[in-house]
């Protein structure tokens, strides 16, 4: 072999190494992914024509390539389904899934609940760091009764929504930080039928909450339900954005019950693919989570039709 041949060859190897070229052993190093993908449990959980086990959505999800669920346990719903935490836990790794995040609700513009919300919510923190999870999706109180699912007992006034509005705003800056020294973070989440509903009401609670410790946990289908536009709240508080509920609804929202707008995703109305462009112009980096309340259809078909669409539509504007 002449000078020439070595040096050609010598050349040839190192830029193979380089591009870690398949064939020849070399891993390529793959970019770091932004967004993790997960679905909610209630899509399985809240279906009305059977009684699904949770090992079935465990396996579903797993199947759809999704890498986390956004599971908060019911009393005794593990024992129900066969499952300790522990033996819980240890079906999500072998299932490659993570648990995205806890949903926590409660009057915390009542004082005198105080004790026992901070009981609560603390439980709620060492739950989350059993599965290794840090984000707390906080549901603001309901318009009339809170022990009511829908919240239906009355719409409540402005008036008196504005004062329990002010009145929450400060314990939820404590919960924030009590999240925050753990290593959490909680996001506060507009939702139809309770006091944070309408645009406005957005705008009051987090003009009242510090940024530092009061991020905002998007769902898309009650922001428009309620009268916003999702893609325009999520740009004024790109700064605050913490985790995500991805739902598709179409039509006007007629209190209680918002069940006859939902739709899977790509369905409906919301411009899905103008917020994930804001989030890769923001360079957002954290949990999607698909949640479907209801659907006409079966958990499985539901879940395989949006993440169709995910994969299809979503994905390739940003991942």
């Amino acid at each position: 072999m002449n000078r020439r041949q070595f040096l050609k060859r010598t050349t040839a190897a190192t830029v193979l190494a380089g591009v870690g070229f398949a064939g020849f052993g070399c891993s390529q190093q793959q970019p770091a992914k932004n967004i993790k993908w997960a679905m909610g449990w209630i899509l399985w959980r809240d279906f009305r024509k059977a009684d699904i086990p949770l090992s079935e959505a465990i396996n579903n999800m797993y199947d759809l390539g999704l890498e986390g669920i956004e599971y908060t346990p019911r009393r005794d719903e593990l024992a129900k389904y066969g499952f300790t935490r522990e033996s819980f836990r240890d079906l999500l790794t072998e299932k490659k899934l993570s648990v995205a995040a806890n949903y926590f609700g409660g009057n915390f513009h009542d004082s005198t609940r105080h004790s026992d919300i901070l009981a609560a919510f603390r439980n709620t923190i060492e739950n989350l760091k059993f599965y290794g999870a840090k984000n707390v999706v906080v549901g603001p109180p309901g318009r009339g009764n809170w022990t009511d699912y829908h919240h239906e007992a009355s719409s409540g006034g402005t008036e008196e929504i504005t004062g329990k509005i002010i009145a929450m705003a400060p314990f939820l800056n404590e919960l924030g930080k009590i999240a925050q020294d753990e290593g959490l973070e909680i996001g506060l989440h507009p939702h139809v039928n309770t006091i944070v509903e309408t645009p406005a009401e957005i705008d009051m609670i987090m003009e009242l909450t510090d940024p530092k410790y009061v991020g905002l946990v998007p769902d898309t289908g009650h922001i428009d339900l309620g009268g916003g536009n999702s893609l325009e709240i999520c740009r004024k508080y790109s700064s605050r954005l913490n985790y995500f509920h991805l739902k598709d609804i179409t039509g006007t929202f007629t209190r209680p019950n918002f069940e006859p707008n939902l739709r899977e995703l790509g369905n409906g109305e919301v411009d899905f693919p103008g917020i994930m462009a804001l989030l890769k112009e923001i360079g957002y980096k954290g949990w999607l989570n698909y949640e479907q309340d209801a659907t006409q259809l079966t958990p499985a078909e539901s879940a395989n039709q949006s993440m169709e669409y995910i994969n299809k539509t979503l994905k390739p504007i940003y991942s």
